[in-house]
């Protein structure tokens, strides 16, 4: 049977520049999940805790006003609660974090 997960959270980050451009962040999002079947009914809800930490660069770009973060991240997921049986039995075949997702943010600062 297939089933969904439709997730909302809100994430609070913290950032820090150590040296010349150099930082490193956490994520911590919180996620309430809906589990649905293929017609859209609902089988239950639950909560997901999705950290992220990165290490990166910061790059200045046209006199100061852009700027580019490549950078490297591990992200995980040690709370995940209420999860359905067809979910669990899928999700028991691979570890709760993942190594070495890269990453390039870009943005104007106003």
């Amino acid at each position: 049977m297939k089933h969904i997960c439709l997730s909302v959270g809100v994430a609070l980050v913290y950032q820090r520049f150590w040296w010349k451009g150099a930082y490193t962040a956490v994520h911590a999002m919180n996620a309430l999940q809906r589990y649905v079947d293929a017609d859209g009914k609902k089988i239950q809800n639950g909560y997901q805790l999705f950290m992220t930490y990165r290490l990166g660069y910061h790059i200045q770009l046209f006199r100061n006003r852009f700027f580019l973060e490549p950078s490297v991240a591990m992200t995980q997921w040690p709370i995940n609660t209420n999860v359905p049986e067809s979910f669990t039995r899928l999700e028991r075949r691979w570890p709760t974090y993942f190594l070495f997702e890269p990453g390039l943010h870009f943005g104007v600062k106003f």
